[in-house]
């Protein structure tokens, strides 16, 4: 099919590059060109053919112009691995770890999904206990914490699925690594899932073991997900597996 010429802004040819939204206060440094959206042009990374899209999952395509070939920055980044950014109040494109970090107990709430047993996020049912900020911080395994996640599970749980537990966050894709702590009173397996129960971590845990730190790669996911598996019965035992200090960064 012969491309066709579109006609449009740098604001808009920025939004298909950066995959974001260029605020109004920048019109004074637009120029309007002309330019081809070029649907000829193959890209290939380590000898695969690779279709660009943008943070939506939409395909985008190069642009040509003026002899040169542009390609969507969101789309080559995520391609290649690498963090990208907008700041908006700079109008600054932001490649690679920006070195912020945020607490991820403090800064998003979670959910939790089972298909046979109903659990409640609260502080004192059966499942995931979760304090975003606590007046009163926890000593976990000889440290101190003011917001955490405790997968729980109490001794007097009959489910049957009770030696399994999860907690996700929708974290947005924003973030490159996550580090964490971890501590639990009963030996177990704590994994930590991605996009599509993507596996980005698994950690053998021992009871007892003073707090261990971990950072995985986060390769941009949306959603993060903890689980638990102790391999045994809960009945009569009550385990507790804490993550806590919890940072993402972007």
């Amino acid at each position: 099919m012969k491309t066709r010429k579109t006609f449009i802004t740098l604001a808009i040819a920025l939004a298909l590059v950066c995959g974001m939204v260029i605020g109004a206060n920048a019109a004074d440094t637009l120029k309007e060109i002309s330019a081809y959206l070029n649907y000829g042009i193959t890209i290939k990374y380590n000898g695969e053919v690779q279709n660009l899209t943008d943070a939506g999952g939409n395909r985008v395509y190069p642009i040509s112009y003026n002899g040169t070939t542009y390609l969507p920055v969101r789309a080559v980044s995520n391609m290649l691995g690498i963090g990208v950014d907008w700041d908006g109040a700079t109008q600054t494109v932001l490649l690679g770890k920006t070195g912020a970090t945020v607490n991820l107990m403090e800064t998003y709430k979670p959910y939790t999904s089972y298909q046979s047993v109903s659990r409640v996020i609260s502080d004192w049912h059966d499942g995931p206990i979760f304090y975003q900020k606590s007046t009163t911080p926890e000593n976990i395994g000889g440290e101190t914490a003011s917001s955490w996640l405790n997968l729980y599970n109490p001794k007097n749980n009959w489910a049957e699925d009770s030696n399994t537990l999860l907690c996700s966050f929708n974290i947005g894709g924003k973030y490159k690594t996550l580090t964490f702590k971890a501590y639990t009173n009963e030996d177990a397996t704590l994994t930590v899932k991605g996009d599509n129960d993507s596996l980005l971590g698994e950690f053998k845990l021992t009871a007892g073991q003073t707090p261990q730190t971990f950072t995985i790669d986060l390769l941009n996911t949306k959603q993060l997900t903890f689980l638990l598996n102790n391999g045994v019965e809960t009945y009569g035992i009550d385990i507790e597996t804490y993550v806590f200090d919890a940072k993402l960064e972007a």
